[in-house]
């Protein structure tokens, strides 16, 4: 009795080994686009199994020949057609040749076809599937007698026909998967993928590479992503002592209270005026250019204009300058013509002989005067009288009101002071959102998200309650807007 039960546990353990096998396909090769497969099979190995097997895998199932012409025999409609390439009518050995190299005893003689079972369709009465048995090397296996072994299955080899363009093809039971080289996306990876897709270019236009972008930036923006606000301050452009505030594709000067002018290049001592310039001129040239704005090169008379044009130039970090002064070919005269007479604390060593020589305040040597030759480039400073400055009290762009032996400055948006000197620190009086980061443009300031703009987020939309009082709200993208005055 034990021993009885002995022989229905095995007999239990081989049927649940065959039931968690049954389906398992195992690839063989690929004949004129079929991917072949042995599937395991369950019971009897017969046409009507071998058949159901294929078709529960989601495959079809060739016959025992080959179906094209002249190989129909033992073949059926049912079965699959493909092109031998005349090595053989019979399946097996069409298979065995791609596996092993050879066609003898019907592919008995090749290891991966071991125990494998072909459709054949009225071969004998008991609806045996064809076998062949690689340990033996028999074949002609009656399918009948035999159980749980393999079923010869094909599904179309989806990737037969290259369908991935950018990729690598993955073959699937009626389907086929694309892996993409980089840079490519879709089914077949052939769309190029939209490198401007998540909007990179913070201030510009994007324009899609290949793996990769490229940004044109607007006015007062740089970097590969235009995200760098161009310093307009970097060339120094403020003279005379002026801070430099820089803006989106612009600057402004503070000029200190004794200098006006957009870049602070005007200065006034004694009533006279002096408008000096960044500019490298020769003396000539530099004459033309201040009698142009109906000035004149400056005449230096006396030690308290040398002082206060070293300090200003000093304070600038300029170079050299022109004086009027010039040698005759006996004297030095001024800009009007007269003979010079002036006090003038001059260099070691000067003034040379009269020549084609011209003065100037020479930097290297605390502003002393020191002649040169009059083609030499500097820079120079024009001289007028004060009422060329009574236009330009009001600095940054203010409007200035006469009033009696006074006069007031009505300040741009952004800027405030008695000159309209100081610029308005927005963000020390706005409340962006929580989380959000505050941008001062002077004239206007912005609030911007500081995660990467997404296609999923939701576009900020401008309330009464986005801007201070006296300021309009402008939805600039996804996550910025800008409070500007009404």
């Amino acid at each position: 009795m034990a021993k009885m039960w002995k022989i229905l546990i095995l007999f239990a353990a081989v049927i649940a080994r065959a039931d968690s096998s049954q389906g398992q396909r195992v690839y063989l090769t690929t004949v004129d686009g079929w991917g072949f497969y042995k599937v395991h099979t369950a019971g009897q190995m017969t046409n009507a199994n071998v058949k159901a097997a294929c078709e529960a895998a989601g495959m079809r199932y060739p016959c025992y020949r080959s179906g094209r012409d002249g190989c129909t025999p033992y073949w059926t409609s049912d079965c699959i057609t493909y092109d031998d390439a005349g090595v053989s009518c019979i399946t097996l050995q069409v298979l065995s040749a791609n596996l092993c190299g050879n066609t003898n005893g019907w592919g008995s003689y090749c290891q991966p076809l071991d125990d494998t079972f072909v459709y054949i369709p009225s071969w004998v009465s008991d609806d045996s599937a064809f076998g062949v048995d690689y340990e033996s090397h028999t074949y002609n296996l009656h399918g009948a007698n035999y159980n749980n072994m393999y079923a010869l299955c094909a599904d179309i080899d989806e990737c037969a026909s290259s369908p991935c363009v950018h990729g690598t093809c993955t073959d699937g039971l009626a389907g086929y998967t694309c892996s993409c080289e980089n840079g490519w996306t879709g089914i077949d990876c052939d769309q190029d993928i939209d490198d401007c897709a998540s909007s990179p270019c913070a201030h510009g236009t994007c324009e899609d590479d290949f793996m990769n972008y490229t940004c044109s930036c607007e006015n007062g923006w740089e970097g590969t992503d235009c995200d760098q606000d161009i310093d307009e301050c970097a060339s120094n452009p403020c003279w005379l002592g002026g801070t430099c505030l820089d803006h989106v594709d612009a600057y402004s000067c503070v000029c200190p209270k004794d200098s006006t002018g957009k870049n602070c290049e005007t200065a006034s001592l004694a009533g006279e005026c002096y408008q000096f310039s960044s500019a490298a001129l020769s003396h000539q040239d530099a004459t033309q250019a201040c009698s142009a704005m109906g000035s004149h090169l400056v005449d230096l008379n006396d030690d308290q204009q040398q002082s206060f044009l070293a300090e200003k130039i000093a304070a600038s970090a300029g170079g050299s300058i022109w004086l009027a002064t010039k040698a005759a070919p006996v004297a030095f005269f001024n800009s009007n013509g007269s003979p010079f007479s002036g006090p003038m604390q001059w260099s070691a060593s000067e003034p040379a002989a009269p020549c084609d020589l011209c003065v100037l305040l020479d930097s290297s040597d605390n502003f002393l005067a020191k002649t040169a030759p009059c083609s030499e480039q500097r820079n120079y400073v024009c001289q007028s009288d004060i009422d060329e400055c009574a236009s330009g009290p009001c600095q940054n762009g203010g409007s200035c009101h006469d009033g009696v032996n006074s006069y007031s400055c009505s300040c741009l948006t952004g800027f405030h002071g008695d000159h309209c000197e100081s610029d308005m620190d927005w963000c020390s009086q706005a409340q962006c959102p929580q989380g959000w980061n505050c941008q001062d443009y002077t004239f206007y300031f912005q609030c911007v998200h500081p995660a990467p703009i997404t296609s999923r987020m939701t576009p900020y939309q401008c309330s009464s309650a986005s801007c201070p009082d006296g300021m309009y709200c402008t939805e600039d993208s996804v996550a910025s807007f800008s409070c500007k005055a009404e």
